[in-house]
């Protein structure tokens, strides 16, 4: 029941007609939760506290950011129901990691991640009229459950990588195979250009990873990476020369179908605030019109999740979100040992890396994001502790055999 109740709780954070927004129906779906979380929590106080010491700057950004509704612009009301709302999925992150493995919390993401996938294709064939784009943007795309292409096309996208890792695992290959197709399916008919490109770049990352870790010559692990380092360079190369030709050819312009246009606009609003943000989630709940090159943008986020934490919690909030990043990134190990299990891992976390640079999905979109950030972040510091203890037991057994 444990299990069925922690899948409930990660597709709740998926699907944004219940988790986006402050209707009765989102904060009462995040007060149930908040209770789960804290019933399964209570009995295991040492272990958190362990897990939030051991985290110092995940703890204190968390903190922060629920204090900033003491600063914000929102209605008082609005921002404290902002705050439950971060609090509800902080709160079940923290019992994701005490109550399971690292193995344990990445085979619950995927299959909250596959149900999801087979949801949203039963509801394009059920309910084609809520599923699919219709109107002027995106007429005839598919949006599933997820209520945007771009949505539907990032957890697809979590899906395929997860489901093609564990197919190289090499147990129950049918299961995989048809799982990728779907979520194949799913990312073609979206038609989401950066959930495409990062598809290809994390596809390219996995096998990149299979291949080396199946190389055993030190000399030709070498020459690998060498060979590896110069396709990256000149694919970069080639994109920055070619850039503005390959992008009409998919119907795009260098401008990210407006976004650095964006970008301009908000400027004003981050100088406003510059070191402390306008507190988590106000600015964007008034759903500012932004101006840029004579274009009007109506938004609920700047389509760069970095941006956001800027808009949000200020300078101070986003370099602490960008040095837990690096040192995660720093951390990371894939080993022998449940290469599988870290592997995906790994591509999560770099997509959720990558993918914020032009959307938005830290805080200011659908929870099961962050959840992920977390995740990863504070099981990744738990290898490390134990790493370093081993290494730490060996030297000292080491030093006493000499003695």
């Amino acid at each position: 029941m444990k299990h069925v109740l922690t899948v409930a709780g990660l597709l709740a954070f998926s699907i944004p007609y219940a988790c986006q927004g402050l209707s009765p129906r989102v904060i009462t779906i995040s007060l149930l939760i908040l209770l789960f979380s804290y019933t399964m929590l209570l009995p295991s106080l040492k272990s958190l506290i362990a897990t939030l010491a051991d985290n110092p700057l995940l703890s204190l950004l968390m903190l922060y950011i629920a204090a900033s509704c003491l600063w914000a612009e929102q209605e008082q009301t609005s921002s404290l129901l902002m705050v439950l709302k971060f609090l509800a999925f902080s709160t079940f992150g923290l019992y994701l990691v005490t109550h399971y493995t690292t193995q344990g919390c990445i085979r619950l993401l995927v299959v909250a991640l596959s149900i999801l996938s087979i949801l949203n294709l039963l509801a394009v064939l059920l309910v084609p009229s809520f599923a699919i784009h219709g109107g002027v943007e995106h007429t005839g795309l598919w949006k599933g459950i997820s209520g945007h292409k771009n949505t539907l096309g990032t957890l697809s996208l979590l899906s395929f990588v997860s489901h093609v890792i564990y197919f190289f695992r090499g147990k129950h290959k049918v299961l995989h195979i048809g799982f990728i197709l779907l979520n194949a399916l799913l990312l073609i008919e979206c038609q989401s250009t950066t959930s495409l490109v990062l598809t290809s770049s994390l596809f390219v990352f996995i096998l990149f990873i299979l291949l080396f870790k199946r190389i055993r010559s030190i000399a030709l692990r070498g020459f690998f990476i060498s060979c590896s380092c110069l396709l990256v360079l000149l694919g970069l190369v080639f994109t920055f020369t070619y850039g503005d030709a390959i992008a009409s050819e998919f119907g795009k312009t260098t401008t990210l179908t407006g976004r650095t246009e964006i970008w301009q606009g908000i400027g004003g609003a981050i100088q406003s605030h510059y070191w402390f943000g306008h507190g988590y989630g106000s600015y964007w709940a008034a759903r500012p019109s932004i101006y840029a090159n004579g274009i009007r943008f109506d938004l609920t986020s700047s389509h760069s999740g970095f941006r956001d934490l800027w808009i949000d919690v200020g300078l101070t909030g986003l370099l602490v979100t960008i040095t837990i990043a690096i040192t995660t990134l720093f951390k990371f190990r894939i080993g022998k040992a449940d290469m599988y299990t870290w592997l995906t891992a790994a591509v999560f976390f770099l997509f959720i890396i990558l993918n914020n640079i032009t959307d938005s999905r830290f805080l200011n979109s659908l929870s099961i994001y962050w959840i992920i950030f977390m995740v990863i972040v504070i099981k990744v510091q738990e290898r490390h502790k134990l790493a370093v203890a081993e290494k730490t037991n060996s030297t000292a057994l080491n030093t006493q055999s000499l003695h």
